[in-house]
């Protein structure tokens, strides 16, 4: 991506959809004369002032005729509100405006046509938001949040990036790289007066600062960690006692045979996954081994170890029961209330229906969904009501915006804490405080590309290229 500055910039920063509103954006240093052509300004209107405080506003019609105009047609003037910002105090960092008008497209794409014959060039993807960022409005990370809120499909995406934006990991980051800058000049001077022999930072204290950062730095990886296992599909795992019909489930499910069905208990012991499609929601569906309570160190009992992982990740757990069995009410019980602790969606399946008889004076147990992989009974609402359940869920997983985020950022952080380690080993040995020096300038220099105070343009036209135009 290319970044000529000097160019005024316009798009549209609404939806390209019919609305009651449409907002074109101006920034750039010839917004004030581009917006003194566009329309007549009354003179007690102050919108064109060069010394407000903050953004004028000013009710104006805008006259698009000529060629400007729809299929050569005149127009008549069309009503519309103006805002100014004529300094470095706008979103971008310099002269800006918007401009509020009827959401037609023919009239907003005449609209942005007429403001490029005055002298404004269409906007790159994200380069308003780029802009802001170049302009110290925002660091990085924020900018990035900027997608993230754009993207939001639901309440908790929503607070999740707004709350980025807010600065909660900009914040901590500085904080940390303030630090560093702090003990890099420490040490130098030190090192500027080492024949004096004066001690500007004992080593014990030292160490302890640089375990400090170090720890501050993983819980803010961890934290990102946890926010990106929201990001996955969701996890639908098929759980029950063995032989309860859940590799047939499986395969009826995922529409092939790539469980092995057997009538011997035990014969799924690793993980079997497939993803499969939920009314266009991809979905991971999970196999895995007969619940059982096993204390040795048998293959079957290292499955229930990876049955366990896998529910701790689950979104929604099919809890398979055989109904030509009976179950013990008590001991099911207990396992969908560990499920619930652990914050997953439960749905009872009951499995082989098609030998299900309920006996005079008997209570039939409680099932969400009778299946019968034979005879396909139940099958495509079972398949309806996961849809449901997961459309419920898809709300909370993070967005890509904020997935990308915590990558490059999960990245860095790992760099900067090796980085860190060596620093201390170093002061342990007693290596040079100039060395330790060095590498907490590499640390910076992580940190600095968190926020972006280090980036290159390959990084930000990678970043922004993901945004709309208008953005």
């Amino acid at each position: 991506m290319k970044f000529d500055l000097q160019r005024t910039i316009v798009a549209v920063s609404t939806g390209a959809i019919p609305g009651r509103r449409a907002i074109v954006r101006l920034s750039g240093f010839l917004t004030h004369s581009i917006l003194s052509r566009l329309f007549p300004i009354p003179d007690d209107q102050a919108l064109l002032s060069t010394t407000v405080a903050c953004a004028a506003r000013v009710t104006c019609s805008l006259a698009l005729t000529g060629r400007n105009g729809i299929n050569n047609l005149p127009l008549s003037r069309v009503p519309a509100i103006a805002y100014f910002w004529p300094d470095s105090r706008s979103f971008t960092g310099e002269p800006c405006a918007e401009l509020h008008l009827i959401g037609s497209m023919p009239i907003v794409e005449a609209l942005v046509a007429h403001l490029c014959s005055l002298g404004a060039a269409p906007a790159e993807r994200g380069e308003f938001t780029l802009r802001s960022f170049l302009a110290g409005k925002l660091d990085l990370v924020q900018a990035e949040a900027v997608l993230g809120v754009i993207e939001a499909e639901g309440p908790a995406q929503l607070r999740e990036a707004l709350s980025q934006l807010g600065g909660n990991l900009s914040k901590p980051v500085r904080t940390m790289r303030d630090q560093l800058v702090e003990l890099i000049a420490t040490l130098e001077a030190g090192l500027d007066f080492v024949e004096e022999d004066i001690e500007f930072i004992s080593n014990r204290e030292l160490i302890l600062q640089l375990f400090s950062i170090s720890e501050r730095i993983t819980a803010l990886s961890e934290q990102l960690s946890t926010r990106d296992a929201r990001s996955q599909a969701a996890q639908i795992v098929i759980i029950g006692l063995p032989n309860s019909g859940k590799s047939s489930l499986f395969n009826c499910l995922a529409g092939s045979e790539r469980a092995i069905v057997s009538p011997f208990a035990g014969t799924t012991r690793d993980v079997i996954s497939q993803t499969i499609e939920l009314d266009g929601m991809s979905v991971e569906l999970i196999d895995t081994a007969g619940i059982e309570e096993l204390n040795d160190d048998s293959p079957r009992a290292e499955a229930q170890v990876a049955l366990h992982h896998r529910l701790t990740q689950a979104d929604v757990a099919l809890f398979c029961v055989d109904t030509s069995h009976t179950i013990d009410e008590s001991w099911r019980f207990s396992q969908v209330h560990s499920l619930v602790q652990l914050g997953v969606s439960v749905l009872m399946v009951g499995t082989k229906s098609e030998l299900f008889v309920t006996l005079p004076n008997q209570s039939p147990p409680l099932f969400d969904r009778l299946v019968s992989v034979r005879t396909a009974e139940g099958i495509a609402k079972l398949r309806e009501h996961l849809t449901s359940i997961i459309a419920s869920h898809r709300a909370e997983f993070q967005s890509a915006a904020m997935q990308h985020i915590a990558v490059r950022c999960r990245q860095a952080f790992a760099a900067a804490v090796m980085t860190i380690d060596r620093a201390i080993a170093l002061a342990n040995s007693g290596e040079g405080e100039e060395l330790v020096a060095a590498e907490l300038r590499n640390v910076l220099e992580e940190l600095s590309a968190v926020i972006g105070e280090v980036h290159s343009d390959d990084i930000l036209g990678e970043i922004f290229s993901r945004f709309c135009i208008g953005k």
